[in-house]
């Protein structure tokens, strides 16, 4: 169960920058592939992405599961891309029939792939031919207006992104090793998030009226219910989060004072 606050924050594409400098950074993941679908692989890089994105001050609203469907990846694509800070697609670059990404993108956005110069020298060194039609070429064909961004090696696969889309690999290994060299200076915010947790004893019908008090007193702080049925140590963790400090040890305080300590696990 969970209890946060009713917000929205809305991000268009055509925003200035002087007016995102003092909006709440958002972003949604978007993981495409028909394995992830069919149970074949389990999506770790949406579990990855979001703790990193957190302690960049980048909070996600949205992760999406979507089929190897250029329409149904570029629908989606348009609706993230409209509503979030923004957007982290996985999966669906490579060599193969199934690997769609960017001509969905292309799609979403009305950009006709071309064939990256650089992009052309890097799969060729890799995959050994200069043929454009070759299998190993698709991942050299992006949206026209894309830009490329390199880790640490000019030489290795860059990121690709579009507007605010950033296109990331669906193996794990290579998704973590490009956003660990990239990912800091992409993913911005002026925010940071601070969390406190507190641990009871008793379920949560016995704190749920001092809990909901508490929501309503302080706004701006976000607080999580999570039972715990196995756990010889506790039976509900409350998780507080605000992007103020002061604030948030206020509403800790508060929660410590109004709980009968008995209730309380270690405070």
């Amino acid at each position: 169960m969970h209890f946060r606050p009713i917000s929205q924050y809305l991000v268009k594409r055509n925003l200035s920058k002087s007016v995102l400098k003092h909006q709440s950074r958002t972003a949604g993941i978007i993981i495409i592939g028909d394995e992830i679908l069919k149970g074949e692989v389990t999506d770790t890089n949406s579990t990855y992405l979001v703790k990193q994105l957190y302690q960049l001050g980048v909070r996600v609203r949205k992760i999406s599961v979507v089929s190897d469907d250029i329409k149904q990846i570029s629908e989606e694509v348009r609706s993230f891309s409209d509503n979030y800070t923004y957007v982290i697609t996985s999966g669906g670059i490579g060599p193969t029939h199934d690997d769609v990404t960017f001509e969905a993108i292309g799609y979403a956005f009305r950009e006709p792939l071309i064939a990256h110069p650089i992009l052309v020298d890097i799969c060729s060194k890799y995959y050994g031919t200069k043929d454009l039609d070759s299998p190993g070429m698709k991942l050299a064909h992006i949206p026209k207006g894309a830009k490329l961004m390199f880790g640490e090696a000019k030489t290795s696969y860059p990121n690709i992104s579009v507007k605010n889309v950033y296109i990331f690999p669906g193996i794990p290994q290579l998704l973590r090793k490009l956003f660990e060299q990239i990912g800091h200076k992409i993913f911005t915010s002026h925010e940071k998030f601070y969390t406190k947790a507190i641990y009871f004893n008793v379920t949560e019908k016995l704190i749920v009226d001092v809990l909901n008090i508490l929501v309503k007193k302080f706004p701006t702080v976000i607080f999580g219910s999570y039972p715990e049925l196995e756990n010889s140590q506790y039976k509900v963790k409350i998780t507080m989060e605000c992007t103020n400090e002061e604030k948030l040890q206020i509403a800790y305080n508060t929660m410590i004072n109004m709980m009968p300590s008995e209730y309380i696990v270690n405070a």
